[in-house]
């Protein structure tokens, strides 16, 4: 953890960036440019007086304004299943084929809305795909607690202050690629208005029949798995435009 002094006063950055402060700083990404964005940084972060840091050591300055900068993803982080907050173990949901409604509901709701709205639900997405542990076979082997929005909205706001905003940057990335995975074979890719969240939503309303077709061994006199995927999926297309 970094630290430093202001008029005698200490304050300290952290050593991760959390959903909370992730947040705080893509609000004021467009404000790259301006030349007092080092000391609004610093101070967005560590609660200390912009005005204060502004009569400060330049150099030491710029130092801090880099750390933070470097604490943001670079990329999009990999996916990661499990992590520890004070104790506690917390795991992703373990089988998303299994996911109930009310859990793909409230991401959907979540995941669906503008970009600012989102940005300041992110915790509370995290709070729904992570949750505590409650039995483990193994390292990626265990089964987490079951749904319940009061739990975790108490969660979301732990996960707000605590935890790394990579783990729900890369839970995100694990739908991306799981939309790709299941629909690059079908038609709607070619409908422009439908988004990510769309897709997976008809997806996870199909998961039993798609599934059943992609575990079927092709044989003779038989459609192969792409095609009969495309003929499933293109079969919904007119019934989701219109919706």
């Amino acid at each position: 953890m970094v630290t430093f002094k202001v008029e005698g006063k200490e304050y300290e950055l952290p050593e991760v960036m959390s959903i909370d402060n992730y947040c705080k700083v893509f609000k004021i990404k467009d404000l790259l440019s301006d030349e007092y964005f080092a000391a609004k940084l610093v101070s967005i972060i560590s609660g200390a007086p912009v005005e204060k840091l502004m009569e400060g050591d330049y150099d030491q300055l710029n130092y801090l304004a880099a750390y933070i900068l470097g604490l943001l993803p670079k990329e999009t982080p990999p996916f990661v299943d499990r992590f520890e907050i004070d104790g506690i173990k917390y795991g992703f949901f373990p089988n998303w084929r299994d996911m109930t409604y009310a859990e793909f509901v409230d991401m959907d709701t979540i995941s669906t809305r503008p970009v600012d709205e989102m940005l300041n639900m992110l915790h509370v997405l995290a709070a729904v795909m992570y949750r505590p542990i409650v039995s483990e076979e193994g390292q990626h082997d265990f089964q987490i607690e079951k749904y319940d929005v009061k739990t975790m909205t108490k969660r979301a706001e732990l996960f707000k202050k605590k935890l790394n905003v990579r783990y729900v940057l890369g839970a995100q990335s694990f739908f991306l690629l799981l939309e790709k995975r299941f629909l690059v074979y079908s038609q709607l890719s070619s409908i422009p208005k439908m988004n990510i969240w769309t897709k997976m939503k008809l997806v996870w309303k199909l998961k039993k029949i798609i599934l059943k077709v992609a575990l079927k061994r092709p044989s003779d006199g038989m459609s192969s798995q792409t095609e009969l995927l495309q003929m499933i999926l293109a079969s919904t297309i007119t019934s989701t435009t219109k919706q």
